[in-house]
């Protein structure tokens, strides 16, 4: 017998993103007052994201006390947290986004 439960991992993978406990790493996304600090775990964004495995790399992050920050403002927050959410959850939901962000996307 063979069972596969991709749902509840999606869902307990999305929880974690949203709870961000035990976070190693802060992202700062956005310029000026349009910015989020974004906290992440850097196993699953190295394991799901081929650029995120290079920007984690020593040479393009600073690592403090065991977390390690970067700053991305060449992308809004709205649509880096849609990016965020894809690479934690598998889930891609572009209902509720404004096309200007959806083009943001691509």
């Amino acid at each position: 017998m063979r069972k596969e439960f991709y749902t509840t991992l999606s869902q307990d993978f999305s929880q974690l993103l949203e709870d961000a406990d035990d976070y190693n790493v802060i992202i700062k996304v956005g310029e000026n007052a349009n910015t989020r600090n974004f906290f992440a775990h850097s196993a699953i964004l190295r394991a799901r994201s081929p650029y995120f495995k290079r920007a984690l790399s020593d040479q393009w992050t600073v690592k403090k006390d065991g977390i390690i920050s970067f700053t991305k403002s060449n992308i809004s927050p709205t649509v880096f947290s849609l990016i965020l959410k894809y690479i934690y959850s598998g889930i891609l939901d572009l209902t509720e986004v404004p096309g200007t962000d959806c083009l943001d996307l691509l």
